[in-house]
């Protein structure tokens, strides 16, 4: 039998993404740069924390439709 592991995957999954992102800004000029800061700066205020309530609410509801 063989053993896997999925940590030591995810967490060179995780520095590749994290490499990946920093290879993507380098090649950039100060125009582009600027864009791909404001649009980040955009999407992370699109993230919302919801409380648990929330999420049994959203889940109760998609239960309720099958």
């Amino acid at each position: 039998m063989d053993e896997t592991s999925t940590t030591t995957t995810l967490k060179e999954t995780l520095n590749m993404a994290t490499m990946k992102e920093l290879d993507a800004t380098e090649n950039l000029e100060a125009d582009e740069l600027i864009f791909y800061h404001s649009l980040r700066n955009d999407l992370d205020l699109l993230k919302k924390n919801p409380s648990l309530q929330t999420i049994h609410h959203i889940l109760n509801y998609s239960k309720s439709l099958r």
